[in-house]
């Protein structure tokens, strides 16, 4: 149901959501041949996160809040798709493309994709006012809105610190001071519990520890104790052999 101001126009939808939905299921068959033939129209390939299959969906969403504006009496309801879906493409390759591309697209005298007739320097740059404008106020908003490929950015993946480690590498030399500072029977329980991954129980029989209090599983204070040894062993050999740090590996 519509309410209609003396002209004819639509004033307020007081479609239902049941409603709504019925209408769009109805004709989601015409919506998606519409939203195919229209494909060719997004050409915007440099906007990396958004390609015609999200466009698609944008659209749909669109089309399922608006389709009570379709009027049935004045005729099928592809054509009204079909300016929609034109629209929306309009608006999205403006909002995410064409607000933010430098003027130099399509200008006169444009030379091709980087030079300029009228710059002293031949190139498309801030000597022409057009340029200068849109580089004072647009040309963040355009960086921000394309993402450049990762070669564009080589200099600074070059140049940064390679802070990174081999955690296999300083497991096993922790695996070696460990067995120098615990007992035997110590060691073993270590690999048994972070390196063999045996449960508390298998580590507990193992040590021979048991408990006397009721609902408890056996070792369990032990268990406890010893993994605070091991913590306090594991931190003072990092901070004494300068492990993490060391690039001597």
């Amino acid at each position: 149901m519509k309410v209609r101001s003396s002209k004819g126009e639509n004033l307020i939808s007081t479609m239902t959501e049941r409603e709504r939905s019925k209408e769009y299921n109805a004709n989601v068959k015409v919506i998606e041949e519409a939203l195919e033939k229209n494909r060719r129209k997004w050409q915007l390939k440099a906007v990396s996160w958004m390609d015609y299959d999200d466009v698609k969906q944008i659209i749909k969403i669109h089309i399922y809040k608006k389709i009570h504006l379709w009027d049935s009496k004045k005729g099928p309801i592809e054509p009204w798709i079909s300016t929609v879906i034109s629209n929306q493409i309009r608006n999205l390759l403006r909002n995410n493309y064409q607000n933010y591309a430098r003027p130099c697209l399509n200008c006169i005298n444009s030379l091709g994709p980087t030079s300029c007739e009228i710059t002293r320097s031949g190139e498309q740059d801030e000597g022409c006012p057009l340029f200068l404008a849109w580089a004072k106020k647009k040309r963040d908003g355009f960086n921000v809105k394309m993402p450049l490929p990762l070669e564009s950015h080589a200099h600074e993946i070059r140049t940064k610190n390679d802070d990174s480690f081999d955690i296999d590498h300083i497991t096993a030399r922790i695996q070696i001071y460990m067995k120098i500072e615990l007992t035997e029977r110590q060691f073993t329980a270590f690999m048994m519990m972070f390196i063999d991954n045996c449960s508390d129980e298998d580590v507990a029989e193992y040590m021979g520890y048991r408990s006397s209090e009721k609902n408890r599983k056996a070792g369990y204070k032990q268990l406890k104790n010893l993994k605070d040894l091991f913590k306090k062993k594991i931190l003072e050999i990092i901070e004494k052999y300068d492990i993490i740090l060391s690039h001597d590996y």
